[in-house]
Parts: C-alpha cells; sequence; structure tokens
C-alpha cells in the first residue's frame, strides 16, 4: 500500500526541503536494494520434468502426471524429488490435454482431436470421442464435470465426462488457450503467447486475475494442495510449484532503466504582452511498487517553486511576470527512473468490505467533482442499475468497469467531457473513460481517483505527445489497485483483465489525484496559465522525450518489490 494512501492537507514547503526530502527517500531506497534482487514468493520451487516436450499436467492426490506429447508417454512423477514413478504408453499419438478425475487420467491427442479415458491401474482405454472441434490442449477436472481449453475454437468448454457433450462454452482468455486446472474454486488457462497464467470464474468465464508465468513457455497446469498450483514450462522442463493465493499481492517484472525529458513552451508572436505566465509541473513520487527515481529531478532554466497539492501531489510551479511579443517562456525537466510492469494478484472473496475503507480516503474518494458528476441523477441511477445489491468492491468496481468499456468506443475528438455527456455520446477518451468510471464508482460508494503519466510510443527512443490517463480504486486489504478502463476496451476477456490490476513497463507515473487542484487543474502532467495585455496570439505546446539511460545504473527497485526471475 503506497505511503501516499491517506488524504494530507495541502502543504507549502521550501524547495529546498522537498529536494533534501527527495534524495534521503533516494538514498535510502538505493540502501535497501544494493543487494540482490528479490525472488518473487510466487514461486515456491520446481522439479525437472522427465521429458523434453512436456504437455499439460495432472495431479492424482499423491503425485504429478505430465503427458509427453512427442513420444506418447505419461508420466507419474513425485511431486518432492520429481523421479518417475510410473511410465505408461499414452493412448494415443500426441497426448497434450491432461486431466485426473475418478481414479482415471482423461487425455486429450490434438491430432486426431479426441479424448481417451483411461484407467491407469489396468492400462485399459474405457472409451474414447471427439472433442467438440477436434481440437484442445488442455484439460481439468471440476468433481463432476470434464474442461476443455479448445485451441482451435479459442473457447473453454465444460463437457460430461462420458461422451463429451458440451455443457456450457465461453471464450478464451486470449488465443490459442493451453494447460488447464481446477482449483475448488477457480479454473486456471496457460497462455503462452502472453507468458501468463489467468484465473477465470467458472460459471460466467470472466477472466478475474492473472499472474506472470514463472517460465517462457506455460504448457500444462495441475491443481496442488493447498490452493496451490503446477506449472509446467516446455521450454525450460521444469514443473514449478507456484502459491497464488500465499504470494505478495503483486509482482513487478520487466525493469528497464529510461531517462526522460518533459517540456511545456509557451510562445507569444503579439502584438501584446503576456502577463503572469505560469506552468505548473506535476512532480513524480521518488519511489512506489513499479517506479524509483534515481535522482530528483532536474528542473531547467530555473528552481522552480515546489509545493503540494490538496490530494499530496508534488507540484513544481515556473513563473515569468511578462512574456513580450516574440519571447518563449520554455521550462521542463529531466530525470532519470527505473520502471517496471506491476501486476496484482487479486482474490475477490480476499477484498475486505466497503466500511473496512479508512474514513479520509472513503470521505475524499467519493466526493463529487466537476468531471465525475456523482451527484447527477443519470450517475446515480446507472451504478445502482449496474452495481444493485452487489457488496464486495472487487465486484462493484469489476461490474462499472465492464459497463464502461461495454458502452463507450475510443475516440480521441478533443476536450474532457463529462459523465452525463459520455453515455448519451457513447465514445471517449483515455481520460473520459476514466472520469465515467471514477463517477460511476464514487455514486457507489467505492473510493477511485485517476492516476496519470507519459507513454512509451513503441521504441526505447521516443517522443510523446498525448500521455495516458487510467483510474484507480481503493480495495480494502490490497489497496489503490489500477483499473484501465480505455486499456481493457478489448475483444477477448483476457484483454479486457489484463488492464485490471496491472500496468505495463511503457508509463512513467506523474500523478494521483482525486480531481482536481488548483495548480493543475484536470491535466494529465502539466497546466498552463496566463493573462494577456492586448491582443496575442499565443502558441502552446508540450512534448516528453523518452531515451534508454546511457550507463546502467545500480540495480534498485521499491521495497517489497518482487522481480520475476
Amino acid at each position: 500500500m503506497r505511503s501516499t494512501d491517506r488524504v494530507r492537507g495541502v502543504r507549502r514547503v521550501s524547495g529546498i526541503a522537498i529536494i533534501l526530502a527527495l534524495a534521503c527517500t533516494l538514498s535510502f531506497a538505493a540502501a535497501r536494494a544494493s543487494g540482490d534482487p528479490a525472488t518473487s514468493d510466487l514461486i515456491l520451487r520446481s522439479l525437472p520434468l522427465p521429458t523434453e516436450a512436456p504437455g499439460d499436467l495432472a495431479w492424482d492426490g499423491e503425485a504429478l502426471w505430465v503427458a509427453d506429447w512427442e513420444a506418447g508417454q505419461l508420466f507419474r512423477i513425485d511431486p518432492e524429488t520429481g523421479a518417475v514413478l510410473r511410465r505408461l504408453s499414452a493412448p494415443c499419438y500426441r497426448p497434450r490435454g491432461l486431466a485426473w478425475g475418478e481414479g482415471r487420467l482423461y487425455v486429450v491427442d490434438d491430432l486426431e482431436g479426441l479424448i481417451y479415458v483411461l484407467d491407469p491401474e489396468t492400462e485399459v482405454t474405457i472409451t474414447a470421442y471427439r472433442a467438440p472441434n477436434h481440437t484442445g490442449l488442455g484439460l481439468a477436472w471440476d468433481g463432476d464435470a470434464l474442461w476443455l481449453a479448445d485451441d482451435g475454437k479459442d473457447s473453454i468448454q465444460r463437457l460430461i465426462p462420458g461422451d463429451g457433450t458440451a455443457l456450457t462454452y465461453y471464450p478464451s482468455p486470449h488465443r490459442e488457450p493451453g494447460g488447464m486446472a481446477f482449483d475448488g474454486t477457480y479454473l486456471w488457462v496457460a497462455q503462452r503467447r502472453q507468458d501468463r497464467i489467468y484465473m477465470l470464474d467458472p460459471e460466467s468465464g470472466m477472466v478475474i486475475t492473472s499472474f506472470d508465468s514463472p517460465g517462457p513457455y506455460p504448457c500444462g497446469i495441475a491443481p496442488a494442495p493447498e490452493g496451490r498450483l503446477w506449472v509446467a514450462d516446455f521450454e525450460e522442463g521444469l514443473a514449478y510449484l507456484c502459491a497464488p493465493r500465499e504470494a505478495s499481492t503483486y509482482q513487478t517484472s520487466d525493469w528497464r532503466e529510461t531517462e526522460i525529458r518533459m517540456t511545456y513552451r509557451i510562445e507569444n508572436h503579439g502584438p501584446g504582452t503576456l502577463l503572469n505566465a505560469q506552468v505548473h509541473f506535476a512532480v513524480p513520487e521518488s519511489e512506489s511498487e513499479n517506479q524509483v527515481l534515481l535522482a530528483p529531478p532536474t528542473f531547467t532554466p530555473e528552481q522552480p517553486v515546489l509545493t503540494c497539492d490538496r490530494w499530496a501531489q508534488g507540484i513544481a510551479s515556473f513563473r515569468r511576470n511578462t512574456v513580450a511579443p516574440g519571447e518563449r517562456f520554455e521550462v521542463g525537466y529531466s530525470v532519470r527512473a527505473r520502471i517496471a510492469a506491476v501486476n496484482y494478484i487479486i482474490f475477490p472473496e480476499r477484498v475486505g468490505r466497503l466500511s473496512e475503507i479508512p474514513q479520509d480516503i472513503r470521505e475524499a474518494y467519493t466526493a463529487d467533482g466537476e468531471r465525475f458528476q456523482v451527484s447527477s441523477k443519470l450517475i446515480q441511477d446507472t451504478a445502482a442499475q449496474i452495481v444493485k445489491d452487489e457488496e464486495n468492491p472487487y465486484w462493484i468496481a469489476r461490474k462499472i468497469y465492464n459497463w464502461v468499456i461495454d458502452t463507450l468506443e475510443y475516440e480521441r475528438v478533443g476536450g474532457w467531457d463529462v459523465p452525463e455527456t459520455l453515455i448519451k455520446r457513447g465514445t471517449g477518451s483515455c481520460s473520459e473513460y476514466a472520469f465515467l468510471f471514477i463517477g460511476l464508482c464514487r455514486a457507489a460508494a467505492l473510493p477511485a481517483r485517476y492516476e496519470a503519466g507519459t507513454s512509451l510510443r513503441g521504441d526505447d527512443a521516443s517522443v510523446d505527445l498525448v500521455h495516458h490517463r487510467w483510474a484507480e480504486v481503493y480495495l480494502p486489504g490490497y489497496g489503490w489497485i489500477p483499473m484501465d478502463p480505455s486499456g481493457g476496451d478489448r475483444s477477448t476477456p483476457g484483454g479486457q483483465a489484463d488492464a485490471i490490476g496491472r500496468l505495463p513497463n511503457r508509463y512513467f507515473i506523474t500523478t494521483h489525484n482525486g480531481g482536481g487542484s488548483k495548480a493543475l487543474s484536470w491535466t494529465y502532467n502539466v497546466h498552463a496559465t496566463y493573462s494577456m495585455r492586448g491582443r496575442c496570439a499565443v502558441t502552446e505546446d508540450e512534448w516528453v522525450i523518452w531515451r534508454r539511460a546511457k550507463e546502467e545504473g545500480e540495480a534498485i527497485i521499491p521495497s517489497g518489490a518482487r522481480v520475476k526471475p
């Protein structure tokens, strides 16, 4: 949970004090991270697999089974040592999916498209039948029925185990789903193209959360005792014992070191004069879960006045009394930072109640704002229709999130319209998605705010002229969780869930804001004001340049961060 979770009043402090405090924080962060990078507690241990071509996994209550799809064999292995306890010939040429249920092994062959039911004691195939679409890479058993990950139709299907008749189906998280497991509550699906393991609600197929695969090519999953999971990796030839329920609430991975320069320019073409020109920059936090400043920002051309606004957001303010015709007022800062991808593993049943949210957070971040329209009848009625009698904060946020991405289509037409307009129009930019989502969350008594920054545009050296804004919600037990409705407006369930509790390492975060401030107004990273004496033609421009750091610095990571090994 961030140190800025609680709302503080406006603090006006000297620039020297802020710089010294920032330097001390950076020094402390460096001292804590001078050792080896932290290893994720998601992974408890690993086992070598007895095959170079592993497929899916299965758990029989005492030992682990793995399919060797190249040799057409099935191995039973000791979960402590990896020793082979038994070897069987598979009932097919290319066994891929594997599940254990009622003393039987279910095997799917992705060459013939058949599902085989094998008695491992007698090594007799009891029956075989066609998979619904003659394709499949993963199987799971839920105690009553069989689940199939159909890579041909990109779907998840629940089957009658005796003959393969489909009971229900829904889209897979992404294309080509692989290994599957059922842990007693949720379905888990491996997606090797994304290198991720997705957790699904078996009733609806909705993707709830996910975590980074422990290896580069996840090919199989099996349940393990105490809600743990075995994950097989084809490239590394290992089976990893993972503990998503016991791990830290978030993971970090893919740390990058970068240099960022942010500039704002006001140019007066005359013939009049600009008066009291001010430019206010959001100053990024020195340390968060997935971002560390390696040194305090360097401001140009002179040192600004440093303050904090009512949301405890650092502000750097430049002022020019006059900007004469033909003059430019150009200011900015540069900073060197390490940025990581961050991913929260969220179990809805572990989220606390709304009443457990600290009062100061609840009061500040459910308040109305001119761009949120919380008190609007349309917003109040819409939130009530979406949420109904839901009380779990995760599901309140998720229902609103799903409604927003179903209602809006992305369109950046300029300006930031209010939620009522967006509902009627049906389109919006990233900021407008966030404003509508926040307004509805607050109307449902769930604290929400926005986070903003600049975005790397595809290359290590790039220019950002657009920037990005998304939302955060406060989930008791987890803290502030990012939710990006515009980023999650995707066609696949996994694509939608990938913007919940997850940020890539291409965002440099500058701003946490509850809804407008005197210095920043409602802007992303910078806000400018001025007045005019006479008629003036004014050009305003802002840009951010990203560059890969020229020299690798010390491997600094935030305290408690989890780095993928």
